[in-house]
């Protein structure tokens, strides 16, 4: 009988329910150890239900503003069960609030420290800690004193098919580089790298640049817009958004290096490379444990940018082996059965301790 992993989460429509909780579920539909089944904070009474049958609880992260989420950690305490918080950002711990409103470029502190209270307030009561990678992990660790495992962000069963279809239909007229960004927090890692895309476009009159996400623009780029060497779209679904990326010949994943972004997972890898799309990134923790520099993929300094994009624009065949060797790498580490091994692991940890 499969022992139940029961999750708290606040929103079923947000991406961190997708790759933290639906994600996961789903990997472990094959599993014979684990099941997991979840419940909205606003239908918590169902939970309370569900107790009895449950092996393991796992909190989303979310804030506390009441007493709904405290109160039911308590209930499970009771009970014996482990209680385990999920996060998979840095808003945990009053030392990095700083750098967290410089890297997002928010003015709003008053918010980010109501955030980062209610926050603590849940993750304080738990057993231990979920997480995305290592050196978020080790970050949890030092602030509350208590264990980790890793989980990573995945793709679902609705991104491997669409990129099935994807991957038969690829063909991209001309070389296309693209950037994906949902929000404008990210404005300050693409002028790390536009001066560099620049310099590329002037050189390559053949070249194009695809942007998706809302995104500041200096006024060479936007002279590049208004003539058609750079298109922008508004964010689009993560359905949508795998055609977008199928659709360039290099994906851009620039990134002002520091502790926030060393905790920011590596999906702009995976998702890119499933569809066939090679990926050159900032050597932020997370990409440099999921990148080898040119075999499945390329890490670039500031500086460096234009000969990585150069030489992929000169190798066409050397671009596709390696996007080619990036699709295996991807479909092995986050989807399917090595996944679902890596979540048992982690559920077994804590459910054994």
């Amino acid at each position: 009988m499969k022992k139940q992993v029961l999750y708290i989460i606040e929103d079923e429509k947000s991406a961190q329910f997708r790759y933290r909780i639906k994600n996961v579920a789903e990997a472990l539909e094959s599993s014979s150890k684990y099941e997991v089944v979840w419940f909205l904070k606003s239908e918590i009474a169902r939970a309370y239900d569900a107790l009895p049958e449950t092996s393991l609880v796992v909190i989303e992260r979310q804030t506390a503003k009441d007493n709904i989420v405290p109160d039911f950690i308590k209930a499970t305490e009771a009970r014996g069960i482990k209680v385990l918080f999920d996060v998979d950002d840095l808003v945990f711990d009053f030392r990095d609030l700083p750098l967290l409103m410089h890297s997002t470029n928010s003015k709003n502190i008053f918010y980010w420290a109501g955030y980062f209270w209610g926050i603590r307030r849940v993750a304080k009561r738990a057993d231990g800690f979920i997480t995305t990678n290592d050196f978020l992990g080790e970050k949890l660790k030092r602030t509350f004193k208590k264990p980790y495992k890793v989980i990573p962000n995945s793709l679902d069963k609705e991104q491997i098919e669409k990129s099935e279809d994807l991957i038969k239909r690829k063909k991209i007229e001309g070389f296309k580089l693209g950037y994906f960004s949902g929000s404008p927090t990210h404005a300050k890692d693409f002028r790390m790298i536009e001066p560099e895309l620049i310099r590329f476009l002037d050189d390559y009159s053949d070249a194009k640049l695809n942007v998706v996400g809302y995104m500041e623009f200096s006024e060479k780029m936007n002279k590049m817009i208004k003539n058609g060497r750079v298109k922008v779209k508004k964010p689009v679904s993560y359905i949508e958004l795998l055609r977008e990326e199928a659709e360039v010949s290099v994906n851009l994943a620039p990134l002002l290096i520091n502790d926030f972004t060393d905790c920011k997972s590596e999906l702009k890898y995976f998702e890119a490379a499933v569809v066939g799309t090679t990926t050159i990134a900032s050597p932020s923790f997370a990409f440099k444990n999921a990148i080898e520099n040119g075999k499945n993929g390329f890490l670039c300094e500031p500086g460096e940018w234009y000969e990585k994009i150069k030489y992929l624009y000169e190798h066409p065949e050397e671009n596709k082996k390696i996007a080619d060797v990036a699709r295996k790498d991807v479909l092995e580490k986050y989807y399917g059965a090595k996944l679902a091994k890596q979540i048992e692991g982690v559920y077994d940890k804590f459910v054994n301790w």
